[in-house]
């Protein structure tokens, strides 16, 4: 039979599977605004309206990258705070319970019948 994990093993495991995701989101916010940035002036220097208006277009697309970084970041709180909500518990019916109140936090609207 195989050892049950802790809590805290679990949720550390949820995190590190996050973390590829949250890291490609940063560099894709660097790299759109720093590329972006760039032909930006290029643009400006050789007054070019079209490309300076590209590297507008392109330094606005990080974003959208930064927006999924603090979703990643932000469920990524909402797990550590689960993980507390965990350990409290001293029974299996109270973890049921906390795990109630959190997904109906969630998701409103969503009441079992």
């Amino acid at each position: 039979m195989a050892r049950s994990r802790t809590v805290k093993q679990v949720i550390d495991q949820a995190i590190r599977e996050n973390r590829w995701a949250s890291f490609l989101c940063y560099v894709l916010i660097i790299l759109h605004a720093a590329v972006g940035i760039a032909v930006l002036i290029g643009g400006a220097l050789a007054r070019e309206g079209l490309v300076a208006l590209a590297g507008s277009v392109a330094s606005t697309l990080f974003w959208p990258a930064l927006s999924k970084a603090i979703q990643i970041r932000d469920m990524n709180m909402r797990i550590r705070l689960l993980e507390t909500l965990l350990s409290k518990a001293n029974n299996a019916r109270e973890a049921a319970e906390a795990f109630r109140v959190v997904f109906l936090q969630q998701f409103p609207g969503k009441e079992q019948r």
